[in-house]
């Protein structure tokens, strides 16, 4: 399992070693009480005082890896549901300007839970052995309920609350929900396996312990590679700038921007992404290269490419694809803005009709949603009777630059 979590491909390499390290605490805890209880195997039935502290022991040091474990979960469960959290630095600071939230609580009921495990005075019954019976305080018993249902009802919130936030498609919900319950089904499995049953002198830890490992693959298979939340386009908003805006475009409307290399139109949404709008880019550039070239940090930025094989790209046919990440995008964005670098591209990978029907469909998606969409484009790469079709879809934004003016004139 921790091989094939560690060979995932994503580009949510945080999340993905969060998951890895709450993996590795739940190897630790199965490896720790396999030797620990081979070891309590050797002593004589006629020593119970050292069978009993063996047994102590091997409860304590699991315990202690299964909230260990419990607490790393939490914090998967807030990177995933988080979408500013990227780094271990966007992890610390959002715990100090959120600080008090609902994580620290967590946290706190698993370390009150392993505590409660370490002053808590356990009553051994060897009497019947090799079926152990072992008393717990009543105490003992509310802590580790109340850590077990915390857990179990903070998973769903969170994760519920984000599927809502962001419209997750089916695919997403059906992964979301088997996280939920992999997460839930350990926590009640430990609870009851390792200490209630344990309470009333019922031995089940070998079956349980296979339903657990069950349940933990159930999660390590809905975050597989390209899967769980990584196809949310989830908007967010850059640094916002201090300076006012250079562009004041209306909303409601697709803007045909008349270039050859796209670049005024990255330098529009630029300005208005860094000026209260959230933004998404389709581009036949790289991320990294629109990123480093335009400062763009937290806007999400689509490749449209054929052959790439990142999980942020899009490939141009069918053009149904490009399609639904937009309206995924328009529907759950703020003052969304779209940039759509490669409306060419689309056309070279399929027929033209097909291209401006997606065109027809997404300028009434624009309009609906008061959004605004940029298309950059070369007239000159379309016969004269498909220029005038696209025209009759948008607006033509005003010439700025001798090339502009010159492909104006193509169109006139």
């Amino acid at each position: 399992m921790l091989i094939a979590i560690w060979r995932q491909k994503t580009h949510k390499m945080f999340q993905k070693h969060i998951f890895l390290f709450a993996t590795f605490l739940l190897m630790c805890a199965v490896i720790s009480n396999t030797l620990i209880s081979i070891y309590i195997t050797q002593p004589s039935v006629a020593d119970p005082n050292a069978l009993a502290e063996s047994i102590i022991l091997s409860k304590k040091v699991q315990a202690t890896f299964d909230y260990a474990f419990s607490i790393t979960i939490g914090a998967f469960i807030v990177v995933a549901t988080t979408p500013e959290i990227t780094t271990r630095r966007d992890f610390l600071r959002y715990m100090g300007n959120e600080f008090p939230n609902s994580y620290v609580f967590y946290t706190f009921i698993m370390a009150l839970a392993v505590v409660a495990i370490y002053i808590s005075p356990e009553q051994i019954d060897l009497s019947r052995y090799p079926l152990v019976t072992i008393q717990f305080e009543p105490y003992f018993l509310f802590i580790n309920g109340v850590a077990v249902a915390t857990l179990t009802l903070y998973a769903p919130y969170r994760f519920i609350t984000h599927m809502r936030r962001t419209n997750a498609g089916p695919d997403v919900r059906r992964d979301t929900y088997l996280i939920i319950a992999g997460i839930s089904g350990f926590a009640i499995g430990e609870l009851l396996f390792e200490i209630i049953l344990p309470n009333y002198g019922v031995d089940l830890r070998a079956p349980g312990f296979v339903a657990e490992m069950a349940l933990i693959g159930l999660i390590a298979f809905a975050t597989r590679e390209k899967s769980f939340l990584q196809e949310l386009i989830v908007p967010m908003a850059e640094e916002q700038s201090a300076t006012k805006p250079t562009y004041d475009l209306e909303r409601g409307r697709t803007y045909a921007i008349l270039e050859r290399d796209g670049a005024r139109s990255l330098e529009i949404f630029r300005d208005m992404v860094t000026h209260g709008a959230q933004g998404l880019c389709i581009s036949r550039r790289s991320p990294k290269t629109i990123m480093a070239d335009y400062g763009l940090e937290k806007t999400p930025i689509l490749w449209l490419s054929r052959v790439a094989t990142e999980k942020n790209s899009v490939r141009p046919s069918p053009p149904e694809k490009v399609a639904l990440a937009i309206e995924h995008f328009i529907d759950v964005g703020e003052n969304a803005v779209v940039l759509l670098d490669g409306f060419e591209y689309l056309i070279a990978h399929n027929d033209f009709s097909s291209v401006l029907a997606l065109l027809h469909d997404l300028n009434e998606i624009v309009a609906l949603h008061e959004a605004i969409l940029l298309v950059p484009m070369d007239p000159s790469a379309f016969q004269e009777r498909e220029f005038a079709l696209i025209r009759r879809e948008v607006q033509l934004l005003g010439p700025l630059t001798a090339e502009a003016e010159e492909l104006e004139d193509i169109t006139a």
